[in-house]
C-alpha cells in the first residue's frame, strides 16, 4: 500500500523559485525510493509537499536520510517545517 508524507514549510525570505525547487528535486531524485515528490506554493512564504512512497516500510527506511537532508537544507536557508502528517493511501482515483 502506498504511503504519504505531507509537510508544510515557512520560508523567512520567501519560497524559492520554481527553478531552485526543481534543482533540489534533481539533486535528490537518484537518492530516494520515493515514487514522486510534489511541492506547491501556498503564498509568498509558504509551501507544502507530498512524498509518495511505494510502502510504509520504504518511508521508514528513508526516514533518517530524509531527516538529515532536511536538517542540512534548513541550516542553509532558515526555513521551518510547521506541519507533518504521514499515513497510508486509502484510494487513488487513477487506480479505480
Amino acid at each position: 500500500m502506498k504511503y504519504a508524507v505531507y509537510t508544510k514549510w515557512v520560508w523567512p525570505n520567501g519560497v524559492p523559485s520554481a527553478e531552485e525547487m526543481q534543482a533540489r528535486h534533481r539533486a535528490v531524485k537518484s537518492k530516494t525510493k520515493a515514487e514522486n515528490i510534489l511541492w506547491w506554493q501556498i503564498d509568498e512564504s509558504t509551501h507544502q509537499s507530498l512524498i509518495v512512497y511505494p510502502s510504509e516500510d520504504t518511508a521508514i527506511e528513508e526516514m533518517a536520510q530524509r531527516d538529515a537532508m532536511r536538517k542540512e537544507t534548513i541550516d542553509e536557508t532558515g526555513h521551518k517545517m510547521v506541519e507533518e502528517t504521514k499515513g497510508p493511501f486509502l484510494s487513488i482515483m487513477a487506480d479505480v
